[in-house]
């Protein structure tokens, strides 16, 4: 599946998520664990700011991070997070 496909089916599946989250909160919302997200962000595959004393991201950082990921990784996360968008 090509970027364009995968980031239209992560953008319907996160289509009633916040557009700011924190880490917690993306985990919940994505096929990933907050693990996963802490260790992108302090690796710098996942732009994230510092608010108040804890990380805050945007939904299209997370939805780029997901892209991105799947790419690399050759896995489909499409499915994991479909109960979201019931």
């Amino acid at each position: 599946m090509n970027a364009d496909k995968q980031k239209a089916l992560f953008e319907k599946m996160l289509k009633r998520c916040p557009d700011i989250l924190t880490p917690q909160k993306a985990a919940k919302w994505s096929p990933v664990g907050k693990n996963t997200i802490y260790s992108a962000i302090k690796n710098g595959s996942l732009e994230a700011c510092i608010y108040k004393g804890g990380y805050i991201l945007s939904k299209d950082s997370l939805i780029d991070f997901l892209v991105k990921t799947s790419d690399e990784a050759g896995r489909n996360f499409s499915r994991a997070g479909a109960e979201n968008d019931k």
